[in-house]
């Protein structure tokens, strides 16, 4: 895991198997991802098997992903869960 900064507010939210760390509006820490479903500088969305996560914003890109984990960064000013 990345070290964060001391002045930055991170909120975390554990949905089942889906754990999400937001840092600001500037970036997620992601786990529990089955696959990326889009994928642009506006919106990323995520398939988790339940549901579907949404981000929007604006630059959004993703810093770093592996089997189910990744870090979405950029200017983030939306996020949606679709059953």
């Amino acid at each position: 895991m990345k070290k964060r900064h001391q002045n930055k507010p991170v909120i975390a939210a554990n949905l089942g198997a889906v754990h999400m760390e937001i840092s600001g509006n500037r970036e997620i820490i992601f786990e529990g991802s089955r696959g990326v479903l889009e994928y642009s500088d506006t919106s990323i969305k995520l398939n988790t098997g339940k549901y579907i996560v949404c981000f929007g914003g604006r630059g959004l890109c993703i810093k770093c992903m592996n089997d189910c984990d990744l870090t979405i960064q950029g200017f983030i000013t939306e996020i949606r869960y679709i059953m």
